[in-house]
């Protein structure tokens, strides 16, 4: 004969009797942290008389991101009893672009007004003739147009360079109309031909080989082309 399996209620009996008062606790608990007047915050222009646990902070912060797209990173923190601090961290501009209006782009090409101006931000390089290549810009969009990225690369990596700064090869325009011949013009009126948008590493080389063969100096220097396999220079 087969014997009949016994249902444990013993065991479950137990285990309601050990942990019913640890949930009855972690409910009562919940409840007092979500319901006490303690914990709602008092002073705040976005959470005022809100519960501090009942704040979804990942949502606040996209919330926020959309709302001020000039910020690159918007974090929020619960601080006990009753404040939600929010750190704003700003998008830090590369360089200016010419649209339909004119935009800040960060390094990740993305559009932005700065909330306050800067002295510093009017030396920027000024990028021109994506016109055509960017439609409907607007401050928080990101655009991954391809001469644009690669540009701001080029942009980082001769920031980068101490030689080239020292230098004095400051960038004041970038005109970027046509893809396979790209031309900056330097803040001393030095025009320079970087050829396609594809050999910009290449020629951001070049540029430092020059620096130790020439007296590289852009005041005397009227234009350089980098097209060919020789650099060109003519000097004024």
């Amino acid at each position: 004969m087969r014997r009949k399996s016994r249902f444990p209620v013993r065991i479950i009996l137990f285990s309601i009797f050990c942990f019913a008062p640890i949930f009855l606790l972690l409910f009562l608990s919940y409840r007092y942290l979500t319901t006490s007047g303690y914990f709602k915050i008092k002073d705040s222009e976005y959470f005022g008389g809100q519960n501090i646990f009942k704040i979804d902070l990942k949502t606040q912060a996209q919330r926020l991101s959309n709302l001020y797209p000039d910020y690159k990173h918007i974090t929020l923190k619960r601080r006990l009893p009753d404040r939600i601090v929010i750190d704003f961290n700003p998008r830090q501009p590369v360089a200016r672009i010419a649209l339909s209006r004119d935009f800040y782009v960060d390094d990740e090409g993305v559009l932005f007004y700065p909330e306050r101006e800067s002295k510093d931000n009017s030396q920027l390089p000024l990028i021109v003739g994506l016109d055509e290549r960017i439609s409907s810009p607007r401050s928080g969009a990101k655009f991954n147009e391809k001469s644009l990225l690669a540009i701001l690369e080029f942009i980082d990596n001769l920031n980068k360079d101490s030689r080239l700064t020292e230098a004095g090869l400051k960038i004041k325009e970038i005109n970027l109309a046509n893809a396979n011949d790209v031309f900056l013009f330097t803040i001393d009126g030095c025009k320079i031909n970087l050829g396609g948008i594809e050999s910009l590493n290449k020629d951001l080389s070049i540029l430092q080989r020059l620096i130790s063969e020439i007296n590289f100096d852009l005041t005397k220097i009227e234009y350089i082309d980098l097209r060919f396999r020789e650099p060109v220079v003519k000097y004024r």
